[in-house]
């Protein structure tokens, strides 16, 4: 049965005035939607960063890019990470590419200091920020700034491990030839190695040493393995040896092995912290290393990128602070997995 006209009309009418009346009353105020995290001052900085690397095939540069991530993660900065790979040329060919790309700065941890200086300058009279990983500023003054380790005080503790493992073992020694590794062609290693060799002299002082190596070529398993061997073959009674790192350690410890030397009588000492050296440690093989504190490398160079892009001054070296790692706090890196 049809409704009367005048109902539907009423109806009508009613529709439209309460359509009317809510389209003029103020919006009911929806709640923002939450932000699924506050984002922080530095969060909301648009800063791009270049790592160039040495080498990932090295444990140590492969942790320093991991450090290097989680802290530009954390501060909400771009990062492009590179690796020349152990080739200067190719470590020129990335900086170069940086340098096209615009980015606010690059971090550069030098394959040969020498060689990259002139993309380095390239790099900065484009305006982009240099900062130089692992090389003093005596021996690379032409970048931004420089950050890394106290050469002297790292040798210097690794030469202090050494020296302690000696008076512990051979307490009544007067003679004592001693072996450091190093690379003769890196700067910084010469000021390393020579720290280690003072540290030695200092804690030894009624001891007479014989460097019977001094600054030799020795930066992986292979090539310190290989010169320790030659060494232990005019000098059989070789026990002492001092590393420019870890894979310098690990290598003197293979070459007294092979050369059916009773390990135990050794006083080996190396730098890095590196995981593969941890059961060497706990073993008793290396008798220690030098925690360098990866993350906070990083820290202090991507911080001191944001300084410098704030106009603010930073030190032209910026340390960063070293420990020894020795079996008494050993279980602070490693569990024995």
């Amino acid at each position: 049965m049809r409704k009367p006209i005048k109902v539907i009309l009423y109806i009508t009418i009613a529709a439209i005035l309460a359509f009317g009346l809510a389209s003029c009353r103020p919006a009911a105020e929806t709640p923002a939607a939450a932000p699924a995290e506050e984002a922080s001052a530095e969060e909301a900085r648009d800063i791009t960063i270049a790592t160039i690397t040495y080498s990932n095939e090295i444990e140590w540069f492969f942790i320093l890019d991991q450090n290097y991530r989680d802290v530009a993660a954390e501060l909400g900065i771009e990062l492009v990470q590179v690796d020349a790979e152990m080739d200067p040329q190719t470590q020129v060919d990335l900086i170069e590419q940086m340098t096209q790309r615009g980015v606010d700065a690059i971090l550069i941890s030098p394959v040969d200091p020498q060689v990259i200086r002139a993309a380095v300058q390239d790099a900065l009279d484009a305006g982009i920020i240099v900062l130089i990983q692992g090389q003093e500023r005596e021996t690379v003054p032409w970048s931004t700034a420089n950050f890394g380790y106290d050469e002297a005080q790292m040798g210097t503790l690794t030469g202090e491990i050494a020296a302690a493992g000696v008076k512990d073992k051979f307490p009544d020694a007067t003679e004592l030839k001693v072996a450091v590794l190093g690379d003769p062609g890196w700067a910084s290693s010469i000021i390393r190695m020579d720290g280690a060799k003072q540290a030695l002299m200092d804690n030894l002082p009624d001891v007479n040493i014989d460097f019977v190596l001094d600054h030799v070529l020795g930066v992986t398993i292979e090539t310190a393995t290989n010169v320790i061997e030659s060494a232990l073959q005019q000098h059989p009674d070789l026990r002492t040896v001092v590393g420019i790192n870890d894979d310098a350690a690990i290598g003197a410890v293979g070459a007294m092995q092979s050369a059916g030397i009773d390990i135990s009588e050794a006083c080996i000492a190396g730098a890095g912290n590196n995981r593969g050296t941890w059961p060497y440690i706990d073993r008793g093989e290396i008798l220690g290393s030098v925690d360098l504190n990866h993350r906070g490398t990083a820290e202090v160079a991507i911080n001191a990128v944001v300084s410098l892009l704030d106009g603010e001054e930073v030190p032209e070296m910026m340390y960063i602070d070293m420990i020894k790692v020795t079996p008494e706090n050993l279980d602070n890196w490693y569990t024995g997995e």
